[in-house]
């Protein structure tokens, strides 16, 4: 005969962090993660950490001038993880994207509570309430519960808010509030950095910045960005009409300007002068002065005259090109001194005439008469040289430059209601006491500046607490 042996184990008990811990959805974990104050922290600081790296390292400027600066080997990591156009790499809108994210979780996952202490609020003083109140008082007063009542409603009404009235057990409640809009600085504060975020990303992703050298009388609508990696025509042209500069005394420019005239379909749609600080903007895309100088070298001017005084009119000398004249020979520019052996500026010209050496002269700016004493057909005067100018501009168009400033004024505005204002509470409870006395708690809270609200609660209770009598003194009908 078999025995059957019946053998039973005991589940070994599972500690309940373990169970928790096995429970926990993925979703709720990574919902925690989302809303954690070490995500915001730890993306604030790399945020800066990058920011700074972005203002050390210049960005958007052209490949051979990184390359002068550092070796083939750090180039390439650097444009390999976009350290030269840092604000449109991937990564780098992954971090606001990321930061975003965190703030808009954690304003989802604590805006419900603010809303129910805001549609919700406690209306009545009980035991749990009063315990947890900061300032509360008590006393007694003799006459009837409604005559009371009615007397600190009026009260609160006068030196604090509106309250509303609960009557629950024989007992009366009064609650009132203000303020309550701090409730939601904080989340407005979170939505102003969102949007912000937001228009930054437009503006990275869909718009761009570049640098634009027009030489007086031309006209541009080719544009290179990010660096120069990649290029962009616009569906216009900018044409500079004429820049000029104007200079203190001392020969530092005091303001430089340009007459810009956009062209589109072959013809002129707007005209402006642009100076530092006013651009011209023009289907969302900006130009602004940014820089000048020079577009070439300089020009020569010589005038021509007989021996006689009869003027022959200018030559426009460019640096050693050569310029005819009928029934004469050639003129080039060879060589121009500031100050040629003391006597000021001086142009050097070489003279070719047919089957003659060529001779070099030079030509005193200060002396127009000095060239007389060669006895030639011509007499040459320098006038100075001229040199054809060129604009530098700085053009951005940002689609999300509207969407920043809506941010900004609802960050200043939340951030305002988060300082500047406080959600202050208080209650009154009126209950029938002993010997025909009414008993009287007060009570108060404020979620911030509780100082100032110590004096608030104070003011109020010393209004309240007068007699009617000395209330009906104070305010005759």
């Amino acid at each position: 005969m078999e025995t059957v042996t019946d053998v039973r184990t005991e589940p070994v008990p599972v500690p309940a962090a373990v169970e928790r811990k096995r429970g926990k959805p993925f979703a709720t974990e990574a919902w925690n993660f989302l809303i954690s104050l070490k995500l915001a922290i730890w993306t604030l600081i790399i945020l800066a950490l990058t920011s700074i790296l972005g203002t050390v390292i210049e960005q958007n400027q052209p490949q051979d001038k990184y390359r002068q600066v550092y070796e083939d080997w750090a180039y390439n990591l650097m444009d390999r993880i976009n350290l030269f156009d840092m604000y449109h790499s991937w990564w780098f809108l992954l971090l606001l994207c990321l930061f975003a994210l965190n703030l808009t979780c954690c304003t989802i996952d604590r805006l419900p509570r603010a809303i129910r202490t805001v549609r919700k609020p406690k209306l009545i003083l009980d035991d749990v309430t009063e315990k947890s109140l900061g300032l509360t008082e008590r006393w007694k007063s003799k006459g009837a519960v409604p005559q009371w009542a009615e007397a600190y409603k009026a009260a609160l009404a006068r030196t604090f808010a509106s309250p509303r009235v609960t009557e629950t057990d024989g007992a009366v409640h009064l609650y009132a509030e203000k303020g309550v809009v701090s409730r939601f600085g904080a989340y407005a504060t979170h939505a102003g950095i969102v949007i912000i975020f937001i228009g930054a990303i437009l503006g990275n992703v869909f718009g761009f910045k570049s640098y634009l050298s027009i030489p007086d009388g031309t006209e541009a609508s080719h544009l290179d960005v990010r660096g120069g990696k990649e290029h962009l025509d616009l569906p216009f042209a900018v044409r500079n009409n004429r820049f000029w500069v104007e200079t203190y005394p001392s020969g530092q420019p005091s303001k430089y300007a340009s007459d810009l005239s956009v062209i589109e379909n072959g013809r002129e749609v707007l005209r402006k002068t642009i100076t530092v600080n006013d651009p011209l903007a023009y289907k969302g895309i900006w130009f602004y002065q940014s820089g000048y100088g020079e577009a070439g070298g300089a020009t020569a001017q010589v005038s021509l005259k007989r021996p006689d005084g009869t003027s022959l009119g200018n030559l426009s000398l460019a640096p050693n090109e050569p310029v005819g004249i009928e029934g004469y020979g050639t003129v080039r520019g060879v060589k121009y001194d500031e100050n040629y052996q003391g006597n000021g500026p001086a142009l050097q010209v070489k003279i070719e005439k047919p089957g003659q050496p060529a001779s070099d002269v030079w030509i005193l700016q200060g002396r127009p008469e000095q060239d007389r004493l060669r006895n030639d057909t011509l007499v040459f005067s320098f006038g100075g040289l001229t040199s054809k100018m060129y604009t530098g501009l700085q053009v951005a168009k940002d689609p999300g430059v509207n969407v920043v400033w809506l941010g900004c004024l609802l960050l200043t505005a939340g951030m305002m209601i988060s300082f500047f204002v406080s959600h202050c509470r208080i209650w009154i409870r009126l209950s029938e006491g002993l010997k025909g006395k009414v008993e009287i708690t007060a009570g108060g809270t404020a979620n911030r500046n509780r100082p100032a609200f110590e004096k608030t609660f104070a003011a109020v209770l010393t209004e309240i607490r007068k007699e009617p009598s000395d209330n009906a003194k104070e305010n005759p009908a």
